[in-house]
């Protein structure tokens, strides 16, 4: 049997058409088929029968179309058992040969595969192959498609647009573009604000020697943009320009015929990589960097088919260094996310936090899916942003994540793509794969971070001194960041006295600060971030200067058992208490020390 869905929804046995008569058991194959393989819920097969309102009839009717589907298979010589019911829902047994969005799928990973082996000519057949799949729009036959099937079809046509795109990129490093000069004509056609496809056709014609033609192309494509958006061309579409301006005949084509990889002008590189800057060398870090190299491994490693979202959560105190640990980690897993890494953040400096909404629509932005005539509804682009995910290899990082209902939106629902998402809470109630947690560092190893920054040599001539300032930095990666960064120019005759005035708790706070980063402005966001009760409870603990148990908390608080151990449940959760492996002594809590010193100024 052989399924279609990249066009026209089809099904055909021994090359001959099967009739599925119907729109509702055809919307019943499509949404199966989209999901190849995997069990989908009664629930999502009802809303996508009946996107805008289900009868109360709807499981019934359900069964109805189940039961003609398989009649259907039946009739074409195929086994009726390949639709099955596993008590949550139903899946449909589909091998690669069978559906073609498998096989666009295999060859298109083939095809990225070769291109990273150096094989271009072997790349370009592929990604060819994979194209020719396409019959057109896929399911474009069927009506009413509803919200999560609109959004798994407008996933599909940007996993081929970004193919095609791809294909086009690597035709021209292949000196040969005469030969996706006419489909660049009809893509920029059909989508005219595309810039990318844009400059790409620009290039091509100052590849063949119309440099005519190319400024001719810029012109048009200039005008579009201006026209409708107000805005001047991009980076990419002026230096195609510059590149035709630049160029005659004889220097448009390379000298061999064939220039080296990202050697065209105003050809954009093939992965994406919008990581901030990589932060220095971490430290004390090596132990969970393995952690997370060995959890990106076994996803690189598997088939995809896992339903669960591979999201790790990195979590710990304060200027624990969480931001710095996983943009770090995103460039040394760049190797097993070829698809790229992307980085966005809920933090706006002093304003209220960003929206769900407006890192999904950043996030969109970045991957190349096409806003225009998109809903505002933030479900519907979560949706499409979840299908954009399902198709790629991608690492992905969500910085400073309040709370587990802000993040949920944007992460995936499935495939071989990571998700590091950092927060200074644990997130108990966000259903994660794995769990990392930062702590401070351990004395040597906060040493060892001042000599990075303050330089090796004057450590070793003065480790007494050193190792008293990284106590009073409490081996906090942000205060020794701050203090390695102001013993810089500090003489090393001075560094003893700066020793004693930093390990004054009137001074503490103070001294740690450089340019408009401060520990005191650290601890207070997350201060901020406690409710009236927990604030109180924060103080008090503080003041009492010793670790603390249950027993204890009930004594400083002056509050019921339960009530007290709550509130020390909670201080744990945002990582303002740490637990103390204390063996058989039961339960303890340690305050920080720069979080006391915090606390008992805010009495």
């Amino acid at each position: 049997m052989q399924f279609s869905v990249l066009g026209p929804l089809t099904l055909s046995a021994d090359e001959q058409a099967v009739t599925l008569s119907g729109t509702k058991p055809r919307l019943l194959l499509a949404v199966l088929l989209l999901s190849p393989g995997r069990t989908v819920s009664t629930a999502r097969l009802v809303d996508g029968l009946w996107p805008d309102a289900p009868p109360a009839s709807a499981v019934r009717n359900l069964r109805t179309y189940v039961h003609r589907l398989r009649q259907v298979l039946d009739r074409g010589g195929d086994s009726a058992d390949r639709l099955v019911h596993d008590g949550t829902g139903y899946h449909l047994c589909v091998d690669e040969h069978e559906l073609d969005l498998l096989r666009f799928r295999r060859l298109a990973d083939d095809a990225r595969r070769a291109a990273r082996e150096d094989r271009p000519d072997a790349a370009a057949d592929l990604f060819d192959r994979a194209v020719a799949l396409w019959r057109g729009h896929p399911l474009e036959d069927l009506p009413d498609l509803g919200t999560e099937l609109n959004a798994a079809v407008t996933a599909l046509r940007e996993q081929h647009r970004e193919l095609t795109t791809e294909l086009t990129d690597l035709r021209l490093r292949l000196g040969q573009p005469a030969r996706v000069i006419p489909a660049l004509r009809r893509m920029v056609a059909e989508e005219p604000l595309d810039e990318r496809h844009q400059a790409q056709l620009v290039t091509a014609l100052t590849l063949e020697g119309r440099v005519a033609e190319a400024l001719a192309a810029y012109q048009q494509a200039r005008h579009g943009i201006v026209d409708e958006l107000g805005v001047d061309p991009g980076p990419a579409l002026q230096g195609a320009l510059q590149a035709a301006l630049d160029a005659d005949s004889a220097e448009a084509r390379p000298p061999s015929g064939r220039p080296a990889a990202g050697a065209g002008p105003g050809v954009p590189p093939t992965g994406r990589q919008a990581l901030p800057m990589k932060p220095p060398m971490l430290v004390g870090r090596d132990t969970t960097a393995g952690q997370l190299r060995a959890i990106a491994e076994g996803i690189a490693d598997s088939t995809g088919t896992d339903e669960h979202a591979a999201v790790v959560l990195v979590s710990g105190a304060p200027g624990v260094g969480k931001s710095s640990f996983s943009v770090s980690s995103g460039y040394d897993l760049a190797d097993l996310f070829p698809d790229g890494q992307l980085f966005v953040s809920f933090d706006s400096g002093d304003e209220p936090p960003r929206g769900s909404g407006e890192l999904i629509r950043e996030l969109l932005v970045e991957l190349g899916v096409p806003l225009t005539g998109m809903s505002e509804d933030i479900r519907e682009r979560a949706a499409v942003l979840r299908c954009a995910l399902a198709g790629r290899r991608l690492l992905l990082i969500i910085d400073d994540v309040e709370c587990a209902q802000q993040v949920r939106p944007l992460l995936p629902g499935a495939g071989r793509s990571l998700v590091l998402v950092n927060s200074r809470q644990r997130l108990l109630d966000l259903d994660v794969g794995w769990r990392l947690t930062l702590g401070a560092l351990d004395r040597d190893e906060a040493v060892e971070l001042l000599a990075t920054i303050a330089g090796e040599a004057r450590v070793r001539e003065q480790p007494e001194v050193f190792g008293r300032i990284a106590d009073a930095c409490d081996q906090l990666p942000l205060a020794l960041r701050i203090v390695g960064s102001r013993l810089v120019t500090q003489p090393d005759g001075a560094l003893p006295g700066f020793a004693e005035h930093l390990e004054d708790e009137e001074n503490r706070l103070a001294e740690l600060v450089v340019g408009d980063i401060s520990v005191r402005d650290t601890l207070s966001v997350s201060y901020r971030g406690l409710d009236v009760d927990a604030r109180r409870a924060l103080r008090e603990l503080a003041a009492a200067d010793s670790l603390i148990t249950p027993n204890s908390a009930v004594e400083i608080l002056r509050l019921p058992r339960q009530q007290a151990n709550r509130l020390v449940e909670h201080l744990v959760q945002h990582n303002m208490l740490v637990p103390v492996d204390s063996g058989l002594l039961g339960q303890r809590f340690h305050l920080p020390e720069l979080l006391r010193i915090f606390a008992n100024e805010c009495l």
